[in-house]
């Protein structure tokens, strides 16, 4: 599959983001942040990427097996298994827990990327895992599945 095909396919999924993020209501009386502000977030951060992936794709030469850059074309094996590690989190992210299921996550995916230095993944997962827990559930509000693991704090 071609470099624009895929751009092409991620914009119009940012748009598909923008517009469901618009669609969520904005709720009722004042709140600083709205269920409204991170869905827009992720969708203009994904527009903006695949403006830029297009515009990058649609500058390099069309076929071939390498990029303008000399790089290889994707490597379908890992994208497939990225595909589904996230699913697997997906599934995961209620029964095991928001933090245990981004720890795994973070770890399968830095494994599936070439990564062989388990332990390090392992303490970075927890790290980011604990700290968008307690970013989210514990200082904005807003509730995360717990799993099975429940924090004391």
């Amino acid at each position: 599959m071609s470099r624009r095909i895929v751009s092409v396919g991620f914009l119009a999924v940012a748009v598909l983001v923008l517009a469901q993020a618009f669609a969520i209501p904005l709720g009722e009386g004042y709140q600083a942040v709205g269920p409204r502000a991170f869905p827009l977030l992720v969708g203009i951060g994904l527009a903006v990427v695949s403006v830029l992936g297009v515009v990058q794709a649609f500058k390099a030469p069309a076929g071939g097996t390498r990029d303008a850059e000399g790089a290889e074309e994707t490597h379908w094996p890992s994208v497939l298994l990225l595909l589904g590690t996230l699913i697997a989190y997906a599934l995961l992210l209620v029964p095991a827990g928001y933090w245990q299921a981004t720890t795994a996550f973070f770890v399968a995916v830095a494994r599936v990327l070439g990564s062989r230095r388990l332990v390090r993944d392992l303490l970075v997962g927890l790290v980011l895992g604990l700290a968008t827990y307690f970013l989210f559930d514990r200082l904005l509000g807003i509730t995360l599945p717990p799993g099975l693991i429940r924090l004391a704090i």
